[in-house]
């Protein structure tokens, strides 16, 4: 009986044992399925939010995040006249460049010189534009790349932060101010310098929308920061400018017209008391 009970003893250990294999494999077959999962919705999580504009082959596109929906369209040779464009930024470096504007100095691949430079919100107001009821802050960007299989190159980073204080000169970022707009990890604008000829006359339209500012006062400096080039495609060229597409002034001879209909009116009007008041007497 002694016997027995030890062999039944020891089947039921070996039983309870190769139980808890079987759990602890279960278990970690259930954590590694876990695992797997998780990273497959990251994975998927990450590539939905990420945009890719091609204004290679395409004209146009948007991008959409938490900060509202912007807009990048490929653009003919425009006008370039100081009335209409105002120079705030030129960066130049390969295979990447990046900077931001300001009138501190060149901390990144900044150009220095009078096209480097601080703005504040009412220069960034003065762009303002309505596009199918929505607001938005209108710029332009002229690439230049060269010819061949290098004249393309991507946008892939793009922020812009409001702060009280001017001439900000920092490798932090985050020392910029409220961040306002960025691109989330993994947006792109892909260019081609060869779709116009030449540098100075513009190659891309960019739409920032107006809410993403809200509070922003008009005295407050805004920087814009901005990264181009990757793997695929570099910056082998020359500088990249951003400009203010400002609103354009109206003509004298569209406002003279306007000017002497409001003096007809306002003059038969007041002719028309005249009449009144006499009548009365």
């Amino acid at each position: 009986m002694r016997n027995l009970e030890i062999i039944t003893n020891a089947v039921m250990t070996i039983r309870q044992q190769a139980k808890n294999n079987r759990n602890m494999k279960s278990i970690r077959v259930s954590l590694i399925s876990a695992l797997l999962i998780a990273a497959a919705a990251l994975v998927f999580a990450t590539g939905a939010r990420a945009t890719v504009v091609d204004l290679i082959n395409g004209d146009s596109g948007t991008i959409t995040n938490s900060y509202g929906t912007a807009s990048f369209e490929f653009t003919q040779p425009q006008p370039t006249g100081t009335g209409y464009i105002k120079p705030f930024l030129r960066v130049q470096n390969d295979p990447n460049e990046q900077g931001y504007n300001t009138s501190g100095g060149t901390p990144f691949d900044d150009k220095a010189g009078p096209w480097t430079h601080d703005l504040t919100f009412a220069d960034l107001v003065s762009t303002e534009v309505n596009l199918n009821g929505q607001l938005y802050f209108k710029l332009m960007l002229d690439i230049n790349e060269p010819g061949g299989s290098k004249s393309t190159i991507t946008l892939d980073d793009l922020r812009f932060y409001t702060s009280s204080t001017g001439s900000l000169t920092t490798t932090n970022l985050s020392q910029l101010g409220t961040l306002r707009y960025a691109f989330s990890a993994g947006d792109q604008v892909l260019m081609d310098a060869a779709r116009n000829n030449g540098s100075g006359s513009g190659d891309m339209f960019a739409y920032i929308p107006v809410s993403a500012f809200a509070g922003t006062a008009a005295s407050d400096f805004v920087y814009m920061y901005c990264h181009f080039g990757n793997a695929d495609f570099e910056s082998n060229g020359g500088f990249e400018e951003w400009t203010l597409v400002v609103n354009p002034i109206p003509e004298a001879s569209t406002i003279f017209p306007i000017i002497g209909l409001l003096a007809a009116v306002f003059s038969t009007q007041f002719v028309r008391r005249r009449q009144l008041q006499l009548v009365s007497k």
